[in-house]
């Protein structure tokens, strides 16, 4: 299952196509963490604890890391804008109803909706792109992951504004209309892309869907403190299916994959790094905004616009990422991104962990803001410099040319988001900052010396 190439000759759409396609990107990313800025206001309406609470942001990552996968899939096999264009249409009505949610229960519900929505824009705008802009080629990439960085930049102001003026349910309102245009421009500007033969193997395909489930299931279970037994069944019941699923990919790998293919050290460095990028920008994204509001006692349009400075710094600092990469190699841009992952988050946990006075007046809490927003705005940049290297040198990777290897790659960068939420739901209830964000530096260690130890690659590596 490979990419279908745009035939040469073939005149490439305009720039209102392009952007309709970065735009649904953002759309995505918006969907994700609007809801972060008011996250506490929403604890408190339903009565949740902090772990509960978690799960109306967790959950839509959750039911994107299963059905990623099969998203890519139907991506190939119907085209990417017809895809793309359901996903859409899905969203619309999940964001309508969510607005009307009685209680968490019903809003988590709907957050799943959107997430199984949302699932389809990776893959979809991403082939799009490669396939509608060949041209372009890795710039197009790059404009995706500041997308990304866009959307998560908009998100957290966004949300604290709209629930300051009108409540949190109208976010969700906001974001109905958003995603109606953006719906609408897509299918009235992008060209359709045939979709092809792509072969599967649906039991695979099926089994790789439950095993992710069952692994998000699991890693959610232990950030909100389930029982141990019911953690260990589903833990058991995912280290199975994700057996069968290599023993099945094994037996039919042209309509699977060969599992073998995901060895290949570029695949496998972009893949850990970018997991491990979306796994710290998931703490600091629920665990920063619980903490402004119960520590700092700010409402969600301040909570908003201190969040922003993480997401803008991403956004922003892309054109410097670039010159970085060309005026050195992108192996030292992402080598000093994760060097800073692992520090900054030390420091945030420092800075965080320091004792607040039980009503703090409003010097303390401007020099408490600052010292985060400044915090914030480094992470901002190394995230970006690790995930945007991630993006292009997943592009070049020989294995991610297969619809289910591409899918498995985006689903380990979500599933690394909804470790982040299911880590900061175990852990931020327990008040201590230090092993909070000092979890997180030891993932962008980890990450870090998965790309030293490997050595350079070689042509064709």
């Amino acid at each position: 299952m490979t990419d279908v190439a745009r035939e040469p000759g073939t005149r490439e759409p305009g720039g209102l196509a392009y952007v309709a396609l970065l735009a649904t990107t953002t759309i995505g990313t918006l969907s994700g963490n609007v809801i972060n800025a008011p996250l506490h206001r929403i604890r408190t309406e339903f009565g949740a604890s902090d772990s509960q609470a978690v799960l109306a942001v967790a959950s839509f990552t959750i039911a994107m890391v299963i059905f990623v996968p099969f998203t890519g899939w139907l991506c190939d096999r119907f085209g990417t804008v017809r895809i793309l264009g359901l996903g859409l249409a899905t969203m619309v009505l999940a964001q309508i109803v969510a607005a009307f949610s009685m209680n968490l229960e019903m809003l988590v519900a709907m957050r799943v909706l959107q997430g199984i929505a949302c699932s389809t824009f990776p893959p979809g705008v991403q082939r799009a792109l490669v396939q509608l802009f060949p041209s372009k080629g890795a710039a197009a990439m790059a404009a995706w992951a500041s997308a990304i960085g866009v959307g998560q930049a908009v998100g957290p102001p966004v949300g604290g504004l709209i629930s300051d003026l009108v409540g949190w349910r109208g976010v969700f309102v906001f974001q109905a209309a958003l995603c109606t245009v953006v719906a609408l421009v897509v299918l009235l500007r992008v060209p359709q892309v045939p979709g092809t033969r792509a072969p599967i193997n649906g039991l695979g395909m099926t089994v790789l869907m439950l095993a992710m489930g069952s692994l998000s299931l699991a890693v959610t279970l232990v950030g909100q403190r389930a029982d141990w037994r019911v953690e260990l069944t589903v833990g058991v019941l995912a280290s199975v299916l994700l057996a069968t699923y290599v023993f099945l990919a094994a037996r039919h790998p042209e309509r699977l994959l060969e599992p073998r293919s995901l060895l290949e050290r570029r695949y496998v460095r972009a893949t850990m790094s970018a997991g491990s990028t979306m796994l710290i920008m998931g703490v600091c994204l629920v665990s920063m905004p619980l903490y402004l509001g119960e520590t700092l006692h700010l409402s969600p349009g301040p909570v908003g616009f201190v969040m922003f400075a993480m997401a803008l710094a991403m956004a922003l600092s892309g054109r410097l990422i670039a010159r970085l990469g060309d005026r050195y190699s992108l192996r030292v841009v992402i080598e000093l991104g994760l060097v800073v992952l692992v520090a900054a988050p030390l420091v945030l946990g420092w800075w965080t962990g320091r004792e607040v006075s039980a009503d703090p007046g409003t010097g303390e809490v401007v020099t408490r803001v600052v010292g985060i927003i400044v915090i914030l705005v480094v992470i901002g940049c190394a995230l970006n410099a690790a995930q945007s290297t991630a993006a292009y040198s997943i592009s070049r990777s020989k294995a991610a040319k297969n619809s289910m290897a591409f899918g498995i790659h985006n689903t380990s960068r979500f599933m690394g988001m909804a470790t982040g939420y299911a880590w900061a739901a175990l852990v931020y209830p327990l008040d201590n900052a230090l092993l909070l964000y000092g979890g997180v530096s030891m993932v962008g260690f980890a990450a870090l010396m998965t790309v030293v130890i490997g050595g350079p690659l070689r042509q064709g590596q």
